[in-house]
Parts: C-alpha cells; sequence; structure tokens
C-alpha cells in the first residue's frame, strides 16, 4: 500500500518560490498498476520523486505499507530504494562503457549480494527482458529500445515490490514503446508488483487499473476500478411469461409417478 497525505512540494525562497504539489492525497493498493498523468509542469515527476524517496515533500507525509519515508535515516532509505523499489527513468542513465550484464548486476554489488547468487539474479532479469544474448556486449552498442529494456532489468533485478516508470516510452518509436509497455504490465502481474507509470499518453493511461491526473499541482482527476455487478442468470421465458418446466409425463399423458 502506498499512501500520500496532503503533500506539498515548494522549491526557491522568499520572491523566487515555485508550488510544485499544493496539498495532494491518494492511496494505492498494493499490487495495482497506476499511471500519473498531465502536461508538463503539472508536478507529475514531482511527484514519483517524492514517492521513491529521490527527494523530500516540503510538507505531508507518504506512507508505504505505513511506513513513513520522512522517517527513515539516510542509510534506511537507501536500504529500502536498493531493495523495494525499482526505478526506470525516460533517459535510461546506462553505463554505456560497460556490458548489460555489469549494468544490471551494479545493483547486487552494491546490495553486497555474494557473487554467485548475483549472477544467476543478473542472467535472470536478462532473460526477463529478452536481452540474455546480449551480457557480454556493451551498453553503447545496443538501439533504444534494448536500452530501456537493459534499464528495466536492472529496475527489476531485486524483485522490487515497487516499480516506477517515469515516460517509459518517451524517447521510442511506437511499437517499441508498445514492447516495452508490455513488459511492463506482464512484471506487474508476475512479480508482482505495484506499477506506477509517469505519463502524458492518455492511451496508455487507460490501460491502467488506476489514474491519478494532475494540473497545477494538484490532483483534477482520480479514476479508480468499478465494481462488477453480480449479475442473475436470466431465467428463461415462453411467450414473453417466466418458464416454469412440469413434471414429466407418461406418452399415455398420465403423469410419472416418482419411485424413492
Amino acid at each position: 500500500m502506498i499512501e500520500v497525505r496532503n503533500i506539498t512540494k515548494t522549491y526557491g525562497k522568499k520572491s523566487n518560490t515555485f508550488q510544485a504539489l499544493r496539498g495532494i492525497s491518494f492511496r494505492i493498493p498494493t499490487g495495482a498498476s497506476v499511471a500519473i498523468i498531465g502536461k508538463s509542469g503539472s508536478g507529475k515527476s514531482t511527484l514519483m520523486h517524492l514517492m521513491s524517496g529521490l527527494d523530500r515533500p516540503t510538507s505531508g507525509e507518504i506512507l508505504i505499507n505505513d511506513q513513513s519515508l520522512s522517517g527513515l535515516s539516510r542509510k534506511a532509505m537507501d536500504r529500502f530504494r536498493a531493495k523495494d523499489l525499482g526505478f526506470v527513468f525516460q533517459s535510461f542513465f546506462v553505463e554505456a562503457n560497460q556490458t548489460c550484464y555489469q549494468n544490471v548486476a551494479l545493483p547486487l554489488e552494491i546490495n553486497q549480494i555474494p557473487r554467485g547468487q548475483r549472477q544467476k539474479m543478473a542472467e535472470q532479469a536478462l532473460e526477463q527482458v529478452e536481452l540474455f544474448d546480449k551480457a557480454k556486449s556493451k551498453a553503447r552498442t545496443l538501439s533504444g529500445g534494448q536500452k530501456q529494456r537493459l534499464a528495466i532489468a536492472r529496475a527489476i533485478v531485486n524483485n522490487p515490490k515497487i516499480l516506477m516508470a517515469d515516460e517509459p516510452t518517451g524517447n521510442l518509436d511506437s511499437a517499441t514503446g508498445e514492447k516495452v509497455i508490455e513488459l511492463l504490465f506482464g512484471l506487474n502481474r508476475r512479480l508482482p508488483c505495484t506499477l506506477v507509470i509517469v505519463t502524458h499518453d492518455h492511451e496508455l493511461a487507460a490501460r491502467c487499473q488506476y489514474q491519478i491526473e494532475l494540473k497545477d499541482g494538484i490532483v483534477v482527476g482520480l479514476r479508480k476500478p468499478q465494481p462488477v455487478a453480480s449479475a442473475k442468470p436470466a431465467m428463461p421465458t415462453s411467450n414473453g411469461k417466466p418458464f416454469v418446466p412440469r413434471p414429466p409425463s407418461h406418452p399415455s399423458g398420465r403423469p410419472v409417478r416418482k419411485v424413492i
């Protein structure tokens, strides 16, 4: 569960202040897929950075499974991001001169995962994004779509509970972007993990269970899944009237006696 309580974020000082977020509150259930949408400057990337612990709010608090991020020490925050959170940036941010394997294994090295286990986990992550055959290739040799998939592999190598993606298809053509989106939703189901996507693409947002729309730093729209009403099976009719079956009868027309 992710809970955002009355979050504000202000940049600058005195006459040069800018309020990026103004009193935002909502809840996201565990395992849900969520789109944060809005035009450029609406505050959506700022909100994601606060939810991931990359930045701290000016006021209000964010809770992950009832644990306030504001109450975590720097060391505990680093541990949370390394263990429970995967983050996919729009600009990939992969190490161009390192191999795909080295890029994916880096978070595991930071977490001091033993080498044998590290290799197995990194290879599994590369396999999930269909880059296992590129394990020894330098990241600079990859296409844009492959770099984004490599960034996703690095984000999921620790099997995070929360996966955040900031405009994950912004630098990709439509066909490659569709493959990346299918990969993200597949991971949301398989890991499983809570998936949060920042996007300005309303078609992509419509594929998520929840949509949080921002404008000028406030929530102007919040769509949740609608409960499915249980429909009663239709009663068969005859000439517009309810059909009531009659007891079987003998060919002679006499009712058949039931023998017990």
